[in-house]
């Protein structure tokens, strides 16, 4: 396991955040209630009009609190309270505890404070980002996107069966899946594209601890091939409401989404479903299985159904990511001409990201926005550059400062990671990310 994927020692943000939000074990009569993430959202607004950061809190006395209390929201402060957040800081000794047992079962943690907090949720989630992640794997793997593949805990057999040859599809183009980690649709893609040597992304509901000791997962976990994530306490059991709090946070981390079986009208894969969709988020369904009607009543609601080449997936980038084309991303603005000059003779997305080493899904969204610009064309299945092949398109332009590679300017404080280009690749990819400004705590 690489030595970033092990457990660290918590910055003062990342303490005081942690104190703040988590459960640190089961509830005992009395104690005082973490911060829900909407409540963490407006003590962070609060701490930002007074200029403090998290980490300033751990020696505050009651009048700072009292005068934090102060810059809420008026319905903030009836729940809110200086003793709450008092009692919540000095549980020092019960987190001292908990990291000893959780580090010693390979459980990291990242906060929002953490540069290697995933970009993707704050960028899609803003202030419901959860203020704290616990993992178990390789924690590059939040970064690359990929795609959701949801479905029913009890598939049927076509169901099961296609779920297994999505997995190893995803694996052979080098698409990642994300999923819910849960029996059912969830593992099978995991484990299926995981064991044909691609990477996987579990969002858990529950259980963290037990379920990175899993045979099935703890050897794909320390190959690096999945990584499982939880914002909720690694020992925490199930309930309803977290299942379906963790589907906005399975949609997050990905490009596109596919379900594979749902019941229409009820359950997390249905409900999910629809949320994803409002957020903009191309999703598709396996139809035509007549045990799985729920899937084709997706169709009215502006899902898509699933193409039989699950390559046409990657054609199209997600509507959330193709629509922040103003301002472009400094990894765009790095690449844009080196994809240019590399397609000065018609290429395929597949093509350009084996010869440029890219995800496929960025190869896509990349290319895509260059259609949208008039500055490439499209022609059946591949792309053109629109400037003549006589006119050389140069090989480099001026970057933003934040976008310069290895030996040039460092990432800030609080600097995040977007796909496409970094100084801190996935060793057992090759494959790169920018470093863009932090988005705060």
């Amino acid at each position: 396991m690489s030595v970033s994927d092990e457990a660290r020692p918590l910055s003062d943000d990342s303490t005081a955040i942690m104190l703040l939000c988590a459960s640190l074990g089961k509830l005992s009569g009395g104690a005082p209630t973490p911060l829900s993430v909407g409540e963490y959202a407006a003590l962070v607004d609060a701490l930002r009009a007074m200029s403090l950061r998290p980490g300033r809190l751990l020696d505050a006395n009651p009048a700072l609190l009292n005068s934090l209390i102060e810059h809420l929201a008026g319905n903030r402060r009836t729940k809110i309270t200086g003793e709450r957040l008092g009692r919540l800081l000095e549980r020092g000794g019960l987190l001292a505890l908990s990291l000893t047992r959780w580090s010693s079962a390979g459980i990291w943690i990242v906060t929002r404070a953490d540069k290697s907090y995933p970009s993707r949720y704050k960028r899609k989630l803003g202030a419901a980002a959860p203020p704290i992640i616990y993992g178990a794997g390789a924690q590059d793997l939040m970064e690359r996107g990929g795609l959701a593949v949801v479905g029913s805990r009890k598939p049927d057999p076509e169901s099961e069966g296609y779920t297994r040859h999505v997995g190893r599809w995803a694996a052979s183009a080098g698409v990642q899946i994300v999923s819910g980690a849960a029996r059912g649709v969830d593992e099978i893609s995991m484990l299926s594209c995981a064991d044909a040597g691609g990477s996987a992304v579990g969002v858990v509901a529950d259980s963290l601890l037990r379920t990175s000791t899993q045979r099935e997962f703890r050897n794909a976990v320390l190959k690096r091939h999945i990584v499982l994530l939880s914002s909720y306490d690694p020992e925490a059991g199930f309930t309803v409401g977290n299942a379906m709090g963790r589907n906005r946070w399975v949609y997050a981390l990905a490009d596109h989404a596919l379900v594979v079986a749902c019941s229409e009208g009820r359950g997390g894969t249905w409900a999910g479903a629809l949320e994803a969709l409002k957020q903009r988020l191309r999703v598709y369904v396996k139809t035509g299985n007549p045990a799985r009607p729920g899937n084709d009543a997706l169709l009215a609601h502006g899902a898509l159904s699933a193409p039989e080449d699950l390559k046409e997936i990657l054609l199209e980038p997600s509507p959330v990511e193709s629509s922040r084309v103003n301002p472009p991303s400094p990894a765009y603005s790095l690449m844009a001409p080196l994809i240019l000059r590399t397609i000065q003779n018609p290429l395929t997305v597949e093509d350009l990201s084996r010869v440029l080493g890219l995800l496929t899904i960025q190869a896509a969204t990349w290319l895509h926005q260059l259609v949208a610009e008039g500055r490439a064309k499209k022609q059946d299945a591949k792309f053109l550059a629109v400037f003549p092949k006589e006119q050389q398109a140069p090989l480099f332009e001026s970057a933003p400062e934040e976008a310069r590679i290895p030996g040039g300017a460092s990432c800030d404080r609080g600097a995040e990671l977007e796909p496409g280009g970094e100084t801190r690749t996935a060793a057992d990819s090759g494959r790169s990310a920018v470093c863009l400004p932090g988005r705060g705590w």
